[in-house]
């Protein structure tokens, strides 16, 4: 039997999961699956990231986060920085959950506990924004903003929707975003474009959003870089029926490309949003840490 660590955010989401997390927990003792459980919730932003850093490992056969991606990133964040090996099981409770719906998490207890039970793991690369890691995207321009000025009120409230009557409201603002952007891969590469949004991803999920990078690989060693270029708003119809149709990673107003460190600046003043939270404002330097953290997957 399994010695684990759960560290819960109370306030993700709709509450959903964590309202089971008993009877999840029962459920792994009932089936000899874990002897000894720790529980430590978070009260304020950073919490889950100095629990992951300082806890020890060797108390530990997993550790467990509940939350969102958010809070994903931190106890993820932790784990990196203090180079830790044992596996996270990543229990989704948050609003949109990119990270997690990537993976094919499970969400029933049922399936939980097999997973637990079967304890196969995927060695998953993460991006590193300066001092910072993201497990899903950095991202910067249009609408990049909508997912840390929602309050956290209206994302339990109305869920997935909050994040979308938000850029309805600011809608004629958010079309008018033009950033200059001087984009450097791997030393070597420089590309210089008008920009409407940038997204540099770990996986093909955002914001819900599924397959907006085909290509995005968690093992692959290489971040994943989509810009979407200035351009009118029926070319941004444009591209959303292109994307709808699976074809849009072909569109003239995208460009594409893959590295394993991408220097971006601008001359206009833009914040990075990194997995959903406010990041700091451009110059950045992004890098790919290889193999950097161990997740408990479904067989």
């Amino acid at each position: 039997m399994k010695r684990c660590l759960f560290i819960i955010n109370p306030s993700s989401g709709q509450r959903s999961l964590q309202n089971s997390l008993d009877k999840l927990i029962g459920q792994l003792i009932i089936k000899q699956l874990v002897n000894h459980v720790d529980i430590f919730y978070t009260a304020k932003k950073d919490d889950g990231y100095y629990k992951a850093l300082k806890c020890d490992e060797k108390n530990y056969d997993f550790i467990v986060v509940v939350g969102g991606d958010g809070t994903i990133n931190e106890v993820i964040s932790g784990m990196v920085e203090s180079h830790k090996t044992i596996p996270l099981c990543i229990l989704a409770a948050g609003t949109v959950n990119d990270f997690a719906n990537y993976l094919n998490l499970p969400t029933s207890i049922n399936d939980i506990c097999d997973m637990i039970s079967n304890f196969h793991t995927v060695c998953c690369d993460v991006g590193k924004v300066d001092n910072h890691y993201f497990m899903n995207v950095a991202a910067g321009g249009m609408f990049s903003d909508v997912s840390f000025t929602v309050s956290k009120a209206d994302k339990k409230r109305l869920g997935p929707l909050a994040y979308y009557l938000s850029g309805l409201t600011n809608l004629p603002s958010q079309l008018n975003t033009n950033i200059n952007l001087k984009i450097i891969l791997d030393d070597v590469n420089v590309i210089e474009e008008e920009a409407k949004m940038f997204m540099i991803t770990n996986t093909n999920r955002v914001g819900g959003f599924e397959n907006i990078i085909p290509l995005a690989d968690i093992q692959d060693g290489l971040l994943d870089l989509i810009i979407i270029k200035k351009c009118s708003v029926t070319d941004l119809v444009a591209l959303s029926k292109d994307y709808i149709l699976k074809k849009h990673a072909n569109s003239p107003f995208i460009s594409y490309f893959q590295a394993k460190k991408i220097e971006i600046y601008s001359k206009q003043e833009v914040l990075l949003d990194i997995d959903g939270e406010q990041g700091s404002p451009l110059p950045a330097t992004i890098q790919v840490v290889s193999q950097a953290v161990n997740i408990l997957i479904p067989i």
